[in-house]
């Protein structure tokens, strides 16, 4: 392999990794543990506030299934470079 392509591997890797790991402390969901909390107690939401929360909760929710959803198309279009 040529040096620019041990520089992009490289790249790649740590890219990949750091991903990896953003991911990983996110998946362990404190923030939101936290917010099943503060949601308990007396008079935290108004009529619009509960709108508000429930639009950023459903947000979320559907930000997380693009994520999976463009890593398993990431992945598999590198399976398909490797076999061919």
């Amino acid at each position: 392999m040529d040096p620019k392509g041990d520089n992009h591997i490289k790249e790649l890797e740590k890219k990949i990794t750091a991903l990896s790991d953003a991911l990983a402390h996110l998946g362990k969901g404190t923030s939101l543990h936290e917010l099943l909390k503060i949601i308990r107690f007396p008079g935290y939401t108004t009529p619009a506030e509960f709108i508000f929360n429930v639009a950023i909760l459903d947000s979320m929710q559907t930000q997380v299934g693009l994520l999976e959803k463009l890593g398993n198309d990431l992945l598999a279009g590198a399976k398909q470079v490797v076999q061919k």
